[in-house]
């Protein structure tokens, strides 16, 4: 018996995927548990393992195309087993084109007459039937008529446009455009503070334990004064995590993912590095799985990787702050009235100010910055 594969509700916000990769093919077995489909959320591109075994017959969904939750995608069953009545009623649709296919009460309403195929392919893509001419008996607009019309639109587009490219915004790229449309509604302070790394850039070297890591373990040690930094804003309530689960911005073929270390109360430096370094590789390969991806109550973002010395982070919600940091410089500072040339770098704190106030935020990031100095003790 065939099992009708749909696209799954992956995250709690997400509407719809995309299909970025098949790793198999009409005509190919698969296993349980074997990788099938790599999808892009909302917020990252996730592996889909097969749930059932057996052959792949259909694939309703090509690379690159993008597909609602819950709309079928493939189908898996046995060599030679009749699967038309899994598929979508085109089929039947255009046997019918031509016998009682034309829905008479918007026939009289719009003088159009068109099949239902077409009338969802119209729907699907937007489309005003009535600057199509139909060709079928009784000016029918056709399937044919339809496919034709959008071809050329298509290629008219190409030559009125051949100076611009179309970004569709979908996937990660919709998500972050959706993210920080809601970050609007955040009424965001930042505060900034400059931290002398001298110290710790020595330490990191002798340890291979990477910056970052150490700003990780920095925010989760602040945290434990400071708890309101590590709470979510829901429902006119503010809820305080008892885990430290804090989101790292890394780089994906699609654009900026935020994988997160989960527990990292519990974790100490050379674990903590190893995960980063971990979530970074998977990331880069686009296979985040949705455990790597979820849960997070506090981000750090580093823009100085990029050459950024400080910034403006954006809190993404319902989250109450985020943490930036900027690249690492060279410059003199005065140290008990001697000139110095030490490694100072920016932290940027941006917080929501309707739940903490100007304070807590600067004794937060103070504290930060107290543990990047002191790293020995970290």
């Amino acid at each position: 018996m065939s099992i009708e594969v749909v696209m799954p509700q992956l995250t709690d916000t997400m509407l719809e995927g995309v299909v970025q990769f098949w790793h198999k093919n009409v005509g190919d077995s698969i296993a349980i548990d074997e990788p099938l489909v790599v999808v892009e959320t909302d917020k990252a591109a996730v592996e889909i393992l097969a749930e059932t075994s057996g052959v792949i017959l259909k694939i309703l969904a090509e690379e690159g195309q993008t597909v609602n939750v819950d709309e079928l995608i493939v189908i898996i069953g046995e060599i030679g087993e009749e699967i038309e009545r899994n598929l979508p009623g085109e089929k039947d649709d255009e046997k019918n084109e031509s016998v009682n296919c034309i829905d008479e009460q918007e026939t009289v309403v719009n003088k159009i007459v068109a099949s239902p195929v077409v009338r969802r392919i119209a729907k699907e893509k937007n489309i005003d039937l009535s600057e199509i001419v139909g060709t079928g008996k009784d000016r029918l607009i056709t399937k044919a008529d339809i496919e034709l019309y959008i071809d050329e639109k298509n290629d008219s587009t190409k030559i009125c446009s051949s100076q611009e490219t179309v970004i569709p915004l979908t996937g990660i790229r919709k998500a972050m455009f959706n993210s920080m449309t809601s970050s609007l509604s955040v009424p965001q302070v930042t505060t900034v503070a400059q931290a002398d790394l001298t110290e710790l850039l020595l330490v990191s070297k002798e340890t291979a334990v990477t910056i970052t890591s150490f700003v990780v373990k920095a925010v989760a040690k602040s945290i434990t004064l400071f708890p309101l930094m590590n709470s979510v804003f829901d429902d006119e309530k503010i809820v305080l995590k008892e885990d430290y689960n804090i989101g790292v911005a890394a780089s994906t073929p699609k654009g900026l993912a935020v994988p997160v270390i989960h527990q990292v109360q519990d974790k100490n430096l050379i674990k903590i590095s190893k995960e980063l370094a971990d979530l970074a590789k998977k990331a880069k390969n686009n296979r985040l799985s949705l455990e790597d991806i979820s849960g997070k109550t506090f981000t750090v973002t580093n823009s100085g990787v990029f050459g950024s010395l400080f910034f403006t982070p954006r809190i993404t919600p319902p989250e109450v702050a985020i943490l930036g940091i900027g690249k690492i410089n060279q410059q003199p500072v005065i140290i008990d009235n001697g000139l110095h040339i030490r490694s100072m770098m920016y932290l940027c704190l941006s917080y929501d100010h309707r739940i903490i106030d100007g304070e807590t935020a600067v004794k937060f990031l103070q504290k930060i910055k107290t543990n990047l100095e002191s790293p020995k003790e970290m």
